[in-house]
């Protein structure tokens, strides 16, 4: 009897090993078709990706953001720019070309030590901005990098953008609008240089550059009166650049810069894949796999109208959000997308405010008065009123006292009635504003 009794604990303990080992079996060869399965699926993507003209490679991408043969490449004379930059002096009255200290009200002159201060450093950086004027004739740029550096030229870029943004608001307030203009069209070309550079980061750099230069350009109105020639000027400048602003490519070649770190992480400087993708089995199978579907997804969703695409973006995002927690690494890059998505249409929302304000400047030239509406502005001045990327509708435009404030609603959608950043508690909402303080 006992014997029996021992036999039958012996085959239920057997069986329960048994069960474990089964299922380890089974979990075991899931995964492993799971990852054979994305394997294939990814491959067939990629190639199909190649085959339509898109980059996969870092050979590729380089290939892709060449330049036409033949052309004159910018950057050779920008990198020689950035080298003649000469830092300011460790001294709170010239802190304000690196943004270290706030400039006065719009309108108002610099104070007289910060204004010698400045003029000094511009004296000392009298090379600098030559040769970045030089370098802004030349139509096409793109600057040469090793892709385990990204982007090694950035602080360089914002930089000079301070110094011409400075640069034109000194000479503003000095009644010198040839200079300033010049420093404005500078600005502008110096942020274009950054055009045919590679990944959503290089888009993000020329963005913080041109948002400096249209700053520069909104101060300058509110200290000088500008001729109708550089008004004009500058307005077709602003025209040109913003038909340029092409977020559908830097999110192309950043799904290129992400299969490309898939492949090879090294290149970036990732010595080991990062502990989220070594956590699990098949874990980078599934980056890869999430990458070309949310990449392909925010591809799409960057070429629908401006006052659609925001929303999809989000959309896409909370989707992402939902996922399981093997979708960790696709979760932050998602975010980080739908803000350069957000920011993408401040930067255009901007262009158009700017590119308004100079259609306004010149109806005031040559009739005296500022207009009461925007709709007095066509067809002389733009061909229609511009719309507002943000929900569609014209740009709103307010008198002030003095001058005016034109207006975009901004990311949060809803119409503040012009009320700025800089005016508002931290965290209260605000408008996208450009306002003329003359």
């Amino acid at each position: 009897m006992n014997d029996d009794v021992e036999v039958q604990s012996k085959r239920f303990t057997l069986k329960g090993w048994h069960l474990a080992l089964m299922v380890l079996l089974v979990l075991v060869g899931l995964i492993g078709l799971y990852v054979a399965v994305h394997r294939g699926e990814s491959e067939r993507r990629i190639a199909a990706l190649r085959a339509a003209g898109y980059p996969t490679t870092f050979a590729e991408l380089a290939e892709y953001t060449r330049l036409p043969e033949g052309v004159e490449n910018a950057a050779s004379a920008y990198e020689i720019a950035f080298a003649a930059f000469v830092p300011p002096a460790d001294d709170a009255n010239v802190l304000i070309l690196l943004g270290q200290v706030q400039w006065p009200d719009r309108g108002a002159p610099l104070p007289e030590p910060k204004a010698k201060a400045v003029e000094e450093c511009l004296a000392a950086n009298r090379q600098c901005l030559t040769l970045l004027h030089k370098a802004a004739g030349i139509a096409h740029c793109r600057y040469d990098h090793d892709y385990g550096r990204m982007l090694p030229w950035t602080r360089s870029c914002r930089h000079s953008e301070q110094l011409l943004h400075v640069s034109a608001v000194y000479h503003a307030g000095q009644g010198n609008t040839e200079a300033a203009a010049t420093a404005i069209e500078d600005g502008v070309r110096l942020s274009d240089s950054l055009q045919k550079e590679p990944s959503l980061i290089g888009h993000l750099v020329r963005i913080a550059c041109l948002d400096l230069t249209l700053n520069a350009l909104e101060r300058s109105l509110s200290l000088a009166t500008f001729t109708d020639g550089q008004l004009k000027d500058l307005g077709n400048v602003l025209t040109r650049t913003g038909a340029t602003l092409d977020l559908t490519r830097a999110l192309v070649t950043e799904r290129c810069a992400m299969i490309g770190t898939w492949r090879d992480p090294s290149r970036l400087g990732l010595a080991r894949p990062s502990l989220p993708v070594r956590m699990l089995p098949g874990m980078r199978r599934t980056w890869l796999s999430d990458t070309l579907n949310c990449m392909e997804a925010y591809i799409e969703a960057s070429q629908l109208p401006p006052v659609e695409r925001l929303r999809r973006f989000r959309k896409i995002s909370s989707e992402i959000q939902e996922l399981s927690f093997l979708h960790a690494m696709m979760k932050g890059t998602a975010s980080a997308i739908t803000r350069a998505a957000e920011l993408d249409l401040g930067a255009r929302a901007h262009l158009e405010l700017a590119r308004t304000a100079l259609a306004v400047e010149r109806y005031r030239l040559a009739s005296g008065k500022l207009p009461e509406r925007l709709e007095e502005l066509v067809p002389q001045y733009l061909n229609e009123v511009p719309s507002d990327p943000f929900d569609g509708n014209p740009l709103r435009y307010r008198r002030v006292d003095p001058g005016y404030c034109l207006y975009s609603i901004s990311e949060d959608g809803q119409d503040n009635g012009g009320k700025e950043k800089a005016d508002v508690p931290s965290g209260a909402p605000y408008d996208w504003c450009f306002t003329v303080t003359r």
